[in-house]
């Protein structure tokens, strides 16, 4: 009891110190699923984490046709983020060659578009896109967009090095593509808040890699669900393309990124209703943390077990009420 009660007064003072604010708030009609599907590899077996098989990948565009959901990309979903129909947006991070040998006939042949997210260093390199393969990608509408120039941990960098990384790849792809992007993803899903100060100079929006609904509560770190082999499933698809977001959220510490000496195990995640039916589960690269949760109005105060190991640490909320809602928040420890 009397750790209870210190862990309450601590978090009565840091929500005191760090008060939750937002840019704005979700425009996303509740009860419709925008959400975004994320993919790497296609067909390459060698890197089952981020490879998905070809008939894995066909499975998924059949099932979501035949459940009847429009095929947007990132650009059509950040400029109209109030769509009445329900809708799926695939994307591509790093334009590996196999997403044009075998992912993109099948996205031709069901007349679907993409938002593919490039890294400007390893075009024309032995497992990646070139310059002509791009321009063909864009001329049949595929969406391209910025991921750096060398793909490095951004969190790790200089706010001036991540800058340049922003600054290099815009040009190269204005050079050979003639436009500017206009939206980023993290490589990795890593961010932080001078990743983020960088990118909203740059950007309309910016996308991680942990799973979660699509909302514009955060819009420079918006979640996008993670497919692979293991993740492939039809299960996970429909899952991913049917969950709801939360109406607001916040998480404190909202830094992305933790020092992996501070031992951080105390984190406050606010939903700005009763959260009584939200569960968090939490995880890193040494698998599940088990955490003590009590709730304090709208807020869900968390005290893990042990502190996160150096990599990345992932928050998924949900909570089940007339459809699946799912909050996901991704840290890097280092």
């Amino acid at each position: 009891m009397p750790k209870l009660k210190f862990f309450l007064s601590f978090i009565v003072f840091f929500i005191s110190l760090f008060p939750f604010s937002f840019s704005y708030a979700t425009k996303v009609i509740d009860k419709i699923p925008n959400n975004i599907l994320i993919y790497h590899r296609f067909n390459d077996s060698r890197f089952p984490s981020t490879n998905t098989t070809i008939d894995q990948f066909e499975s998924h565009i059949q099932y979501l046709i035949s459940k009847n959901y429009k095929f947007i990309t990132l650009t059509e979903l950040i400029n109209n983020p109030s769509y009445e129909k329900k809708t799926i947006a695939i994307t591509v991070d790093d334009a590996y060659q196999s997403f044009y040998d075998y992912a993109y006939p099948i996205l031709k042949k069901n007349n679907i578009s993409a938002t593919l997210f490039l890294s400007t260093s390893t075009v024309g390199s032995s497992e990646h896109l070139n310059w002509e393969q791009l321009k063909d990608l864009q001329s049949y509408g595929i969406d391209i967009q910025n991921h750096t120039h060398t793909h490095p941990h951004l969190p790790d960098l200089s706010i001036e090095k991540i800058e340049e990384e922003i600054i290099i790849s815009q040009k190269i792809i204005s050079d050979n593509l003639g436009f500017t992007p206009h939206l980023f993803a993290y490589p990795y899903g890593e961010a932080s808040e001078d990743a983020i100060l960088v990118m909203k100079k740059y950007f309309k929006a910016a996308f991680g890699q942990h799973s979660g609904a699509f909302s514009l509560n955060d819009p420079y770190y918006i979640a996008r669900f993670p497919i692979n082999e293991n993740f492939g499933s039809i299960e996970r698809i429909k899952n991913a393309s049917s969950v709801l977001s939360f109406k607001n959220t916040g998480i404190e510490p909202s830094n992305q990124k933790l020092n992996v000496i501070s031992n951080q195990k105390r984190y406050v995640v606010n939903f700005f209703e009763d959260p009584s039916n939200v569960t968090c589960y939490i995880s890193d690269f040494n698998g599940s943390i088990k955490s003590q949760q009590n709730i304090m109005n709208t807020v869900i105060l968390i005290e893990l077990e042990r502190p996160p190991v150096k990599g990345r640490l992932r928050f998924n909320c949900t909570k089940f009420e007339e459809g699946t809602y799912w909050y996901g928040y991704q840290y890097y420890v280092n």
